[in-house]
């Protein structure tokens, strides 16, 4: 369970090598399934990758419809969609296996880059950062400004708190899920350096978890990109 991060320090920064490395990876994922299931678009029945594609676009526009009412803005929609598909990727990297190097300190390269608060917060930060430029380029500086203090001028505290309240519950919900289900994880793989009986006991658990995390990182991954229309929803009116 102990174990540390590839970290390397430039420029009087530190950058975690194994979040670089999945956040990448996960990336990459995202686009190429993207690109092969877009490449070669047909009218009338669409083929399976083509149909796997579209059913990832009305998903999400049926929740765009149910947060903000009927909208065709495409760059929300190609948002909503990139970030499901990314999340729900990022989220699943690390429950099929994890890689450690053997040595007296064992180092992590790999495990769901969600399972890192750093990321998740990042992407909540992004997130509601998008929100307010979204009110900003809509209503103007004034409508934005005096928004923080609706309804009542002595909630403009509140408004405030608010919206640094929305930031962390947005990240740390997916951090926390994430995580506790790889350190679970972890502790059932542990089982299999304690012998034989130990490790055909924890086989079976271990596929039953590794079948929820899928479940889990599913949800999570929906919950987020809901929330996130919830959010520019709110700054639409």
């Amino acid at each position: 369970m102990e174990h540390s991060r590839p970290q390397v320090v430039l420029f009087n920064l530190t950058f975690d090598l194994s979040i670089i490395l999945t956040t990448t990876i996960a990336a990459l994922l995202v686009f190429t399934i993207a690109y092969l299931c877009t490449r070669n678009l047909t009218e009338g029945v669409p083929k399976k990758w083509q149909n796997f594609m579209e059913w990832i676009l009305d998903f999400v526009r049926d929740i765009m419809n149910s947060s903000m009412g009927t909208n065709n803005n495409l760059f929300i929609l190609s948002t909503g969609i990139s970030l499901l598909m990314y999340l729900f990727i990022a989220n699943l990297l690390g429950v099929p296996f994890s890689i450690l190097t053997i040595e007296e300190h064992p180092v992590s390269w790999w495990r769901s880059p969600t399972a890192d608060a750093h990321v998740t917060m990042t992407l909540a930060i992004m997130i509601i950062a998008y929100t307010h430029f979204i009110d900003l380029r809509l209503h103007g500086l004034k409508h934005y400004l005096l928004s923080f203090f609706k309804p009542f001028k002595a909630l403009f505290a509140i408004n405030i708190l608010e919206q640094f309240a929305t930031t962390l519950t947005l990240g740390l919900r997916l951090f926390g899920n994430i995580y506790a289900g790889e350190v679970m994880l972890a502790l059932l793989a542990g089982a299999v350096t304690h012998g034989i009986a130990a490790a055909a006991l924890a086989a079976l658990p271990m596929l039953i978890w590794q079948a929820f995390c899928v479940f889990i990182g599913a949800i999570q991954a929906y919950i987020f990109v809901t929330l996130t229309m919830v959010y520019i929803a709110h700054r639409l009116t």
